[in-house]
């Protein structure tokens, strides 16, 4: 009965916040308006020992019970102003977000500014949506970057929602809070299919194809080592020297292009084509392989490289949700 009485309060007290604030920028100043406070469980538990040992003092005319009873408040509203100072002026400014898969976990990296000449102990900032927290020390006049994270669910563009930025320093006694709704997403990709069938071969059919070995006969160089990379063009001497992971470039036109068409998987329901095209992406760019892709209503052309991947993961993202725009 409690969880739910207090569900009920802390849900109309985000929506008579957020009514009150409005939208924010990427950019917000934690100013005296928009930060609240309240004591915490321990905070009343501790008020209400006050309040016995207060009457205690009356009853039994006990100074020195009065004297301990006014030094425990004194040292409360202290820590009541420390709380509050202690998230006072702090600027939150959104840095980045990295594109993630379904189900996966995102990084909402937010920089935390602290313009003041004393260190923010213990700033907590949590998703909406996630019970996950990050916390971290503010050093005076300098900032912190802060990977908030967010589960994701499905693809598309997803908002990270209301951003909670707490605190329960000094002595637990209070948590001043404040709620920040800023215009932000993170693109998420579908996930990809855990059992796809083979990669169609260069001719447009659904055979196994032999690995597309694009320009292997013109060398052109090392790089540093990419997530997704094949090993089969790790440079292992060349690594063994450098001590770090080097992959060969090529150049050249190699095999024909490879298609992944939207029509090769008819009998399968919506997303799990997509799922699937979304595997085929990734393995053809682990193997350096030129592709294009089919999608209704869209043609992206061949090529490769990770800007292609990123297309077409894009693509899939989207897919059928138009007028889902924003950028991350």
């Amino acid at each position: 009965m409690f969880a739910k009485l207090r569900a009920r309060f802390q849900r109309r007290m985000r929506d008579w916040a957020k009514r009150r604030q409005g939208p924010d920028v990427r950019r917000i100043t934690i100013a005296q308006r928009r930060l609240y406070i309240l004591p915490t469980p321990q905070g009343f538990l501790f008020g209400l020992t006050l309040l016995v040992m207060l009457l205690g003092s009356m009853n039994y005319a006990n100074s020195m019970g009065f004297m301990l009873t006014f030094l425990l408040f004194s040292l409360v509203v202290l820590s009541m102003h420390a709380a509050h100072a202690n998230l006072l002026g702090l600027e939150l400014v959104a840095a980045s977000v990295e594109p993630v898969f379904a189900g996966e976990t995102a990084r909402f990296h937010l920089a935390v500014h602290n313009p003041g000449r004393r260190i923010r102990v213990a700033v907590t900032l949590s998703a909406e949506d996630d019970e996950r927290t990050v916390t971290s020390d503010i050093p005076a006049a300098g900032q912190n970057l802060a990977p908030v994270p967010l589960a994701t669910k499905r693809r598309g563009w997803q908002p990270v929602g209301r951003l909670a930025v707490e605190s329960s320093y000094p002595f637990g006694l209070f948590r001043p809070w404040s709620w920040v709704y800023m215009d932000w997403k993170v693109l998420v990709y579908p996930a990809p299919a855990l059992q796809a069938p083979p990669l169609p071969d260069p001719m447009g059919g659904q055979g196994a194809g032999k690995p597309n070995r694009q320009g292997e006969d013109d060398f052109s160089g090392l790089r540093q080592y990419q997530r997704g990379d094949s090993p089969r063009r790790i440079a292992w001497r060349a690594s063994s020297r450098h001590e770090e992971l080097l992959t060969k470039r090529f150049s050249g036109t190699g095999e024909q292009t490879r298609w992944f068409d939207w029509e090769a998987l008819a009998g399968l329901d919506d997303e799990t084509r997509l799922s699937v095209l979304c595997r085929w992406v990734l393995t053809a760019h682990a193997a350096g392989m030129a592709y294009g892709m089919r999608l209704p209503g869209a043609v992206l052309p061949p090529g490769g490289g990770e800007e292609q991947r990123d297309r077409c993961l894009q693509a899939l993202a989207l897919f059928g949700r138009t007028a889902e725009t924003g950028e991350t």
